[in-house]
């Protein structure tokens, strides 16, 4: 089960079987019709009452936010064998494609520009979608640091600031392509200013 998962309201036990057929389709409805599903297309979709999509999720936006998680979670999972720099480029790489090849770009666009005059669906987009990405970058960057690659004084959290941000910059305002080369290039940019000066040299095989 994912990180978001932890962070549901205390009570009475849910139903994997059921969770999961929420999340299939709120997924489901929201990228064959490109917009945010209605809790009852949702509620009927999945074969379960509106209550207990309520009971569980604070809106349809916020099923739809770890729905598309749950959907595309393969996008944030880079095996810790890689280097830290391939494994963050590649998470970044992985975000880019997903969002300018499927239709999660444009429902991400729709949920982001929504949560400008709705703090608390920016709040459960943090939570459900931003956050657990925010943390396997972290993870790598944290694996960095212990391997000696990256500096020990940087600031994890603006460091994937600065990874991210220019893939959602473009994804809501269109300004440049979410082109196939933008994770290498943000990489060039953010790796130099946070990779140790003296990284440990690697032993021959």
């Amino acid at each position: 089960m994912n990180s978001v998962s932890s962070n549901r309201t205390v009570g009475r036990p849910r139903s994997e079987a059921t969770r999961l057929a929420i999340l299939d389709a709120a997924a489901d409805l929201a990228l064959s019709e490109g917009c945010v599903p209605t809790v009852d297309a949702v509620a009927q979709a999945a074969g379960v009452s509106r209550t207990t999509i309520y009971k569980w999720w604070p809106s349809t936006a916020a099923v739809l936010a770890e729905g598309l998680l749950e959907r595309f979670h393969e996008s944030i999972e880079f095996s810790d064998d890689l280097p830290v720099r391939e494994a963050l480029t590649l998470q970044v790489d992985a975000l880019v494609t997903l969002l300018r090849d499927t239709p999660a770009g444009a429902l991400l666009r729709q949920l982001l520009a929504a949560s400008a005059s709705a703090p608390a669906l920016g709040q459960e987009l943090l939570a459900r979608w931003l956050g657990p990405r925010r943390e396997r970058a972290v993870h790598h960057l944290e694996r960095g640091i212990a391997a000696g690659e990256v500096r020990a004084d940087v600031d994890l959290e603006l460091v994937v600031d600065a990874l991210f941000a220019p893939v959602y910059h473009r994804l809501v305002w269109g300004h440049a392509p979410l082109d196939a080369g933008l994770a290498r290039q943000v990489a060039d940019l953010v790796w130099p200013a946070i990779s140790h000066p003296f990284p440990p040299r690697r032993r021959s095989a």
